[in-house]
């Protein structure tokens, strides 16, 4: 690729959406516990009414949802999980269980990648556009609770949650979502993430620019995106110091 037409391909960029775990926030097995007590003792309270039912017992159901979990929204989650115990709910119920579940974790802080603090300013500083797009059981409330509180919020103009949506990455229905929200072109939106196949492969295959983040990952994916003329990133400021991304003046 010569330097003017990678200096056009840049140049046209009018948003950057980014991966949240392992590319904004990270977590360690005590936060996956943390954040999974949070939720199961919430529902446990919630539930108590209809009887005697363990914490144990929620735990193991919770738990056996796992990987169903980013892709079920609250809802639907909740109600898996009460016919599990053996306890059917009414539709106000479901409601009020849900609600309880979604804000149970609504005082939980992952840990940040302070690279974060450093780049987003001078993004919205560009006039470019931001969004989250996430493979996660957290809810877009959620996120948003995890980015409230870490400060960063009001830095994202759209929030994507897999589990609020029903489907996630690799499935490039995800990438549709975000170019709709954004009302912008594919080509005109830059996704960084972590992983070869859900953050470069599935938002190329739309249309999509890509960049892969290795600053948390220790670089994992960069052997299977070697053939690809993407850029690996070792610290999201490099955004910034390569000139992948301009000031908008559109």
């Amino acid at each position: 690729m010569s330097l003017s037409v990678k200096t056009r391909w840049w140049e046209c960029m009018r948003a950057v959406s980014f991966d949240l775990w392992f590319t904004l926030i990270y977590e360690d097995e005590a936060d996956v516990r943390e954040y999974t007590l949070m939720r199961v003792k919430a529902i446990h309270k919630a539930l108590s009414e209809f009887g005697e039912v363990t914490l144990e017992d929620v735990l193991s159901v919770y738990e056996s949802l796992k990987f169903a979990r980013e892709f079920l929204n609250a809802e639907s989650l909740i109600k898996l999980v009460s016919l599990a115990l053996g306890i059917k709910l009414s539709r106000e119920k479901l409601r009020k269980l849900t609600n309880i579940y979604v804000e149970s974790t609504r005082n939980f802080v992952p840990k940040v990648n302070n690279e974060v603090y450093e780049v987003l300013p001078k993004i919205k500083e560009l006039g470019l556009k931001t969004a989250v797009v996430s493979n996660t059981s957290f809810s877009e409330r959620g996120v948003i609770a995890m980015l409230k509180n870490l400060g960063i919020v009001d830095y994202f103009d759209v929030i994507v949650s897999s589990s609020s949506l029903g489907f996630n990455k690799p499935n490039p229905r995800i990438y549709r979502y975000l170019v709709r929200k954004l009302g912008l072109r594919p080509q005109e939106i830059l996704h960084v993430g972590d992983s070869c196949v859900n953050d470069v492969l599935s938002p190329l295959s739309v249309g999509l620019r890509a960049a892969l983040y290795v600053g948390l990952r220790k670089g994992k994916d960069v052997t299977l995106c070697s053939k690809l003329d993407v850029p690996v990133l070792h610290n999201l400021n490099e955004l910034l110091w390569k000139n992948l991304i301009t000031r908008n003046t559109t």
